[in-house]
């Protein structure tokens, strides 16, 4: 029979005790350990923006701290700085617009490197840009379409601009690029119409910053100004420009002149040039306008334009083709020639005689419609000693105060002789060239005619009425007169209206 001590489960008792209290010694011990060789974050959060707030640990064994950071899209972490605190402010110069950014930290110790967790960051883009300013709205000559320029954003993550077209923007269009401040408008928004834009500036966010102040084209129009030799200019009101408008120029060229004159006025205008062109050679004014600030180096330029006077000349040509003389009656035709492309339904037929330079008008010929290229007239007003007529053909334009003429015609009549009659002074009776006693009559032939034969004595021997008969020597029975010498009166009406008496002897020979 075995005997037990009663100490022995004291003992035992005090025994598991010690065991007892050095193992949770161990655990402090290690738990201890095992606090003082990790790094742990403990303040992660966006103060702003772009600004992120990241606190972590502090290791008494560390060295230092490396801060990694990892954004959206991007392969990998990449390091951001090395540090001996435990505070990083994280400054983004790049558009976060609403995601997380992620970060870890990295410590150096004696028994090598010790990794922190991974925490995130929420970043919000929802600051707008800072507007842009505006520069010019000026008028490129050399493609004559409307150019923008304006001075960039000072947003350094900007990554384009949106033109506004209208006012109300009714439409838009797209720049992209901080730095790429110009914009040539499309070809359909005229140069010749006033158009207001507006510039914003956007991130890759698409935070747009305010709208610029509209600024719109130069432009210049003429007023009709009606049938007058007034020339007339407008322009529009320059707004926006920087350091303001200092003086307005329009610069204007008369015909063909080889430079441009200037007319100059301030900021408050007048917005009108008003000049009278007397010079009745000039048909065309060439104009622009330049807009300049106070400083002279911004110049906004309106297009280049070419008005044409409604007094000018458009015929390309205009002559009288062909002038004929028409003897019978008298009279003359004439054949008018005038470019089909000049539209004006009249023209004017000037004339002179003789030479003379005191042109009268002689008629006012229609050319219908649509306007006809030739024209024929005959002038029947004509007297056979005029000696010449000279023609010329006048158009006026459709206000009626300018004619453009063509070159003159000048017509010579055929020269005019006396109307006159000639009687043989011998006859030979029966001969068959010279036994007929007939007038031979110059000029003009006769209308009316009366012949008279007479002997010596003032018997008479033969009469006619009829143009044609001749005398042959016979009496009225037709019976051989005896030789001698007779007397003949004759009276004779020509053809040109010439009335003549004839009278002389004629020899009549056997």
């Amino acid at each position: 029979m075995s005997t037990t001590s009663p100490i022995a489960p004291t003992a035992l008792l005090l025994h598991r005790g010690w065991l007892l209290a050095i193992l949770f010694g161990l655990l402090l011990f290690c738990s201890h350990s095992q606090a003082q060789t990790s790094v742990r974050f403990i303040r992660y959060v966006a103060v702003s923006h772009n600004v992120g707030d990241l606190n972590w640990s502090h290791c008494p064994e560390a060295s230092g701290y490396s801060l990694y950071r990892h954004f959206p899209g991007q392969e990998g972490f990449s390091l951001v700085a090395t540090l001996a605190d435990t505070h990083y402010l994280d400054t983004i110069h790049r558009a976060i617009c609403a995601d997380t950014v992620s970060y870890y930290v990295e410590a150096a110790t004696p028994q090598g490197i010790l990794h922190s967790d991974t925490v995130g960051v929420f970043y919000v883009d929802d600051v707008p840009t800072a507007p842009c300013a505006l520069r010019v709205c000026t008028v490129d000559t050399a493609l004559n379409r409307i150019r923008l320029t304006w001075y960039p954003t000072p947003d350094t993550d900007a990554i384009g601009y949106y033109i506004c077209v209208g006012s109300p923007c009714v439409d838009y269009d797209v720049v992209w690029g901080r730095s790429n401040n110009t914009y040539l408008c499309p070809e359909e928004l005229s140069p010749d119409q006033q158009h207001p834009f507006r510039v914003l500036a956007f991130d890759s966010c698409y935070q747009a910053s305010p709208l610029t102040p509209s600024y719109c084209n130069p432009t210049i129009s003429f007023p009709d100004t009606g049938c007058t030799r007034r020339f007339t200019c407008r322009w529009n009101r320059y707004v926006n420009m920087p350091d303001s408008v200092g003086h307005y120029r329009l610069y204007y060229r008369l015909g063909q002149e080889e430079t441009f004159r200037c007319f100059e006025t301030g900021p408050d205008g007048p917005f009108e040039f008003d000049t009278v062109i007397n010079d009745l050679t000039i048909t065309q004014v060439t104009v622009y306008l330049s807009v300049d600030n106070t400083t002279d180096t911004l110049h906004a330029l309106s297009p280049l334009r070419t008005r044409h006077f409604s007094y000018g000349d458009t015929a390309a040509y205009l002559r009288i083709a062909e002038a004929v003389y028409h003897e019978n009656d008298p009279s003359i035709s004439l054949t008018i020639d005038i470019d089909s492309l000049f539209s004006v339904p009249e023209c004017y037929l000037y004339r002179s005689q003789g030479g003379s330079d005191n042109f009268v008008p002689l008629a006012t010929l229609d050319r219908g419609t649509p306007p006809k290229r030739l024209l024929h007239y005959v002038d029947n007003q004509i007297s056979r000693g005029a000696g010449s007529y000279v023609y010329k053909v006048g158009i006026p334009d459709l206000c009626h105060n300018w004619v453009k003429e063509s070159d003159t015609v000048q017509l010579l009549l055929p020269e005019l002789h006396q109307s006159t009659a000639y009687f043989p002074n011998a006859i030979i009776f029966g001969h068959p060239q010279c036994g007929t006693f007939c007038p031979t009559y110059v000029s003009a032939l006769s209308l009316d005619y009366q012949l008279d034969i007479f002997t010596r004595w003032g018997q008479l021997v033969y009469h006619t009425n009829n143009i044609g008969d001749c005398w042959n020597g016979t009496s009225f029975s037709g019976q051989p007169l005896p030789q001698g010498t007779y007397v003949y009166r004759a009276h004779v009406s020509h053809a040109d209206g010439t009335v003549r008496n004839y009278h002389g002897t004629v020899l009549l020979i056997k």
